[in-house]
């Protein structure tokens, strides 16, 4: 439960009152009644309304929306407004604009166009919090603080240059630590003096948009390094505030929403950080419903199991994409439902009220221009509000319970996609897609972990392309497969240390022992071209053969078993997949990137061996997942597809928690609908 004042799920938007009338104010009341909307985010972007000049501040008007909401029973997520700065607070100290990428120092403009590491706005930032704290100290309205809005954006100014040198001499120590933890022999880049170092950037080490519109870079080490420092600027500046807040706001939940599942921060250090996790979904309508799952259980797990927050997404249409379609009939209540399914205790949406300009006028509200609740998209968000608060509190702290693990990286995310090969097309998080989907396909429910997590609850692990490895990491993962786990990962795994310093001796270096093989070459191939995995029957019963493409491996089995081989090119025979026993569990390798099918049997070969069960079979358009709550356990099913779906519940029971139905044996469900069942035994 995020606060004891919502016994239920959190339910609104994000609200800018100070950009209407104040005649508007109370029919925005009358229709979040309308809606069911018990919750409100305020006032995200209004620093410079609270904040006229360095010594004035004015709240008078925002005590009046406080009130005015408090006393009609909607209470408030009060949040700082620090992601735009005032106009005079970028004249007056032009250090708090952002330089770019490139070198070039920005004016005034936008939004997140902070330096983290300016000090001025790091004093700024904290102060507006911290008067605010005090205003609103005991203020019975406020059930969570909101730090900020989609931190994010880099700095590569002078004061980050210092703060990154401070960085580093805290990290390294030494220069001869430094210069062999960056392998600055390469190119004469050896450091004598720490003030030597530059950031890197499009001026120094960085080639924007070099690698199929990815960044590329000379020097790995300091690039990851420089994003490393970076998101835990950004968490310095989050800190300040909260620091702040604390003063008066001793038992409030504190978050910050995340900007999807953010490259740029190293989310599973905020999640340390962030009392409840909230983040913002924006999805295209060409999107998989396992893209949109996957992300959802990256929020989760960053912190451990707990329920997040869903701090924004869209009633319909989005404004900045290349094409802004409207979500269609049902989508908007089907997609708020799946966050929910995957561990969310609120649905919040950006915003409340359509803007009249500027360029989110065409973005989609709760309340759009015509102005009433008379509307497709009103009713369906009425609909879900009033569905809402029937719940209540039955599902509210329920856990996903999960015998499965995929491992994410961000160290490794950056590692991956800053290599120079051997194929731009490396993509992490697309390697990670293939095993999640296969999981989510087979409604096996799953956790997000990283490298060093405890895994010890997990039966199987599964770590795709996990390129980067501390050692702190690898004993973790031997630990797991010793005890009796499965642990699967891919190509181009176990390759280097966290300093992105390869691991000699072969490839994978750092799972060598533990797979059982070593791998001579790392072959990629050209989008047009694929090969084959001949499995055996220890995998597949027919003996098939299945396409693969991206990388193929050549591999030299010594303890392993092999479960497939290659069948194209000069590694022809050569194993594809390996499986080696070590300790009481089993290592996995698969040396290419097989087809969905053939992912799909390994799952349900290894799943099948822990005796891991589905929760229930469906289509794969159907959607299938599980909350528990004092022993009570909730099903969702999610029909994400256009027509009319049959699902068999097996022997047990259900109650419909929409209707108090009994359901048995086989049911059926409309397309893009919801049904949330209590399991009776």
């Amino acid at each position: 439960m995020i606060h004891d004042k919502i016994k239920g799920f959190f339910y609104g938007a994000d609200y800018n009152p100070d950009q209407w009338d104040e005649e508007v104010w109370r029919e925005d009341i009358r229709q979040m009644k309308v809606h069911g909307v018990n919750v409100v985010t305020l006032p995200v972007f209004s620093w410079a309304k609270l904040q006229p000049s360095e010594e004035e501040f004015d709240f008078s008007w925002l005590d009046k929306i406080v009130n005015l909401l408090y006393e009609n029973g909607i209470f408030i997520n009060m949040a700082t407004p620090t992601a735009a700065q005032p106009a005079w607070m970028s004249k007056k100290y032009p250090d708090i604009t952002r330089t770019d990428i490139y070198g070039r120092k920005r004016k005034h403009g936008g939004r997140v166009n902070f330096c983290p590491n300016s000090p001025n706005y790091k004093r700024l930032s904290s102060t507006i919090a911290g008067k605010m704290a005090e205003h609103y100290k005991n203020n019975p309205a406020i059930v969570l603080w909101h730090v900020n809005n989609e931190y994010g954006a880099y700095c590569y100014c002078e004061n980050c240059r210092q703060a990154f040198i401070q960085w580093l001499k805290n990290k390294y120590t030494t220069l001869e630590n430094l210069n062999r933890c960056w392998y600055t022999s390469f190119w004469g880049h050896t450091i004598y003096d720490f003030d030597e170092i530059e950031v890197p950037f499009a001026l120094t080490e960085i080639l924007p948009g070099a690698l199929a519109g990815r960044d590329g870079t000379y020097f790995q080490p300091m690039a990851i390094d420089y994003k490393r420092f970076m998101s835990n600027s950004m968490l310095e500046c989050f800190d300040g505030e909260v620091q702040e807040i604390r003063k008066y706001h001793k038992e409030t939940s504190i978050t910050t929403n995340i900007w999807s599942i953010s490259h740029e921060l190293d989310l599973f250090r905020w999640g340390e950080q962030c009392d409840v996790a909230s983040w913002d979904s924006y999805p295209s309508n060409k999107d998989h419903p396992s893209v949109i799952a996957f992300r959802h259980d990256v929020i989760r797990g960053i912190k451990k199991g707990k329920p997040f927050l869903l701090m924004e997404q869209t009633p319909s249409q989005q404004n900045w994409q290349a094409y802004n379609a409207q979500k269609r009939p049902g989508v908007m209540r089907l997609l708020s439902y799946q966050c929910i399914a995957h561990g969310a205790d609120g649905i919040m949406f950006f915003q409340w009220r359509q803007s009249l300009g500027a360029c989110e006028k065409f973005h989609a509200a709760m309340v759009p221009h015509v102005g009433h609740e008379n509307t497709r998209i009103g009713k369906e968000l009425s609909k879900l509000g009033n569905e809402l608060q029937y719940l209540q509190d039955k599902i509210i702290d329920a856990r996903t319970e999960s015998k499965v693990a995929i491992i994410m990286d961000w160290a490794n995310w950056w590692g991956v996609e800053y290599s120079s090969g051997p194929s731009v097309d490396l993509t992490y998080i697309d390697r990670i897609m293939k095993y999640y989907k296969a999981l989510y396909d087979l409604n096996i429910p799953l956790d997000i972990v990283e490298p060093t997590s405890d895994l010890s609850k997990y039966e199987i692990v599964i770590a795709p392309l996990l390129y980067m490895v501390s050692d702190a990491s690898i004993e973790n993962i031997n630990k797991f497969v010793s005890r009796g786990g499965t642990f699967i990962t891919t190509f181009f795994s176990g390759i280097v240390d966290e300093n992105d310093i390869v691991r000699l001796g072969g490839y994978p270096g750092a799972f060598k022992e533990l797979l059982g093989i070593w791998v001579e070459e790392v072959d990629a191939l050209y989008p047009d071209m694929k090969n084959g995995i001949r499995v055996e029957k220890q995998l597949e019963e027919n003996e098939k053969t299945f396409e693969c493409k991206l990388i193929c491996e050549v591999v030299h089995n010594e303890n392993a078993i092999v479960l497939g081989t290659f069948t194209e090119d000069y590694y022809k025979g050569l194993p594809a997949i390996t499986e080696n026993s070590y300790g009481s569990g089993k290592a996995i390798y698969v040396a290419s990137e097989p087809e969905d099918n053939l992912i799909k049997v390994l799952i349900e070969k290894y799943c099948g061996e822990k005796n891991i069960k589905p929760i229930l079979k469906t289509d794969a358009e159907v959607e299938i997942t599980r909350r528990v709550k004092e022993n009570n356990e909730y099903i969702f099913i999610l029909n994400h597809s256009n027509i009319l779906q049959k699902v068999s519940l097996g022997k047990n029971s259900y109650t419909n928690l929409f209707n108090g139905e009994i359901l048995e044996n086989e049911i059926e469900i409309e397309p893009k609908d919801v049904l949330i069942l209590k399991n009776l035994g």
